[in-house]
């Protein structure tokens, strides 16, 4: 049985505890109304990915207030090495200060990264944050990973070296009706249109009779998409009035946003007609659509003469036309916005004759014609 005086000590205890128990429970709503007070930064997320090459090494961080401020704060930054290292990779910050005035909605962090030819993968390195003024920060630090965008490490190539077009990679397209461009072309999946002969591709457009012209067309849609690469073909191109040779690709997500809201990179077209121009182009949709075009002309021969090698570098931050190793043709990001950059796409390689842009065949052009294809690597 209890005694009269162990009840005393327990309900003294009882009472201690329990006042113990509402004071902290005022502090600490006292202390979330107060924290409620400040406005929170935002950020999408506290690891942020930055192209190597991005446009004059800027990087921009915006960090939202979560409600509008009602007075000046701000808070102090620095950065810290990780396998990214300062002064060789990024530009470092001891000291750095963020200040925001009542009614801003947000504030940036801006950082900037520094070219090296010598990085060949990605790297990090962190920014941590100290001394909040009227604010509420996300995290105590954020981590920037900056990525490697040389592109040096072969992903897939076909160098056609079988005996028939691999159909674990390639897909046929045929059938005619225009293709959205009023061409002449039915496209097959002959032989006679499409094969390969002695490590090349050859994809032929023909004229078996009057007013009747078939050809090739051939994707890697579902089989082979990819982004962020960079894609090098090397290709001879056929010649004549009417002659439309593409090497192109289009967003894997077209048969379900369609075109050109699934976005479109021409690595290579050209016009039979103008053997010596190759062009480079890109499609999308922004309340309409949009694209922009880039050409090259050969100082001598002909793309129907000898083999030459169509690149494009796409990036976080760019995409970029080459032919030959010359860069002939580039786009931003900046100019380029709605642009599914960040989406994958297929490979189509093709021959169409007549059409909206080159014209109908005359009676100057000559069949049969070849596109012939020797390889195309992706590298990543």
């Amino acid at each position: 049985m209890k005694t009269n005086h162990q009840f005393r000590l327990e309900i003294f205890l009882t009472i201690f505890i329990f006042s113990l128990t509402i004071a902290w429970l005022l502090f600490s709503c006292k202390a979330d109304n107060e924290e409620n007070n400040f406005p929170k930064l935002l950020v999408g997320s506290t690891t942020v990915s930055v192209a190597e090459d991005i446009p004059e090494g800027l990087v921009e961080i915006p960090m939202y207030h979560s409600v509008v401020p009602g007075s000046e704060g701000g808070f102090e930054y620095f950065t810290v090495d990780s396998t990214a290292v300062a002064g060789q990779d990024y530009v470092a910050v001891s000291d750095g200060k963020v200040t925001f005035k009542p009614g801003s909605i947000y504030v940036i962090i801006r950082l900037q990264i520094i070219p090296n030819s010598a990085r060949i993968s990605d790297v990090s390195f962190k920014i941590r944050f100290r001394n909040p003024e009227n604010c509420v920060l996300p995290a105590d630090e954020m981590v920037i990973t900056i990525v490697n965008t040389d592109y040096e490490t072969l992903a897939w190539s076909d160098e056609f070296n079988s005996i028939s077009l691999n159909t674990n990679i390639w897909n046929f397209e045929t059938g005619g009706g225009g293709w959205g461009n009023n061409e002449l072309q039915s496209y097959t999946d002959s032989e006679e249109n499409v094969h390969l002969d002695s490590g090349y591709l050859h994809i032929t457009a023909l004229n078996p009779s009057t007013g009747l012209y078939t050809s090739g067309r051939i994707t890697t849609m579902g089989k082979k998409e990819f982004k962020n690469c960079r894609v090098e073909i090397r290709a001879k191109l056929p010649e004549g009035k009417g002659l439309w040779p593409a090497l192109w690709m289009l967003g894997a997500n077209f048969t379900s946003v369609g075109w050109p809201s699934c976005g479109e990179i021409d690595i290579m077209e050209c016009l039979g007609h103008a053997p010596t121009v190759s062009y480079g182009a890109i499609h999308w949709n922004s309340n309409g659509h949009i694209y922009f075009t880039g050409s090259y002309e050969l100082t001598s021969g002909k793309y129907s003469t000898d083999f030459h090698v169509f690149s494009l570098k796409w990036t976080p931050s760019k995409i970029e036309w080459f032919v030959d190793g010359y860069k002939f043709f580039n786009k931003n990001l900046s100019e380029i916005k709605g642009f599914p950059i960040d989406k994958p796409m297929f490979f189509i390689f093709n021959v169409a004759v007549g059409g909206n842009w080159p014209g109908n065949p005359d009676e100057t052009t000559v069949f049969p014609q070849h596109m012939i294809v020797d390889y195309i690597r992706v590298y990543q």
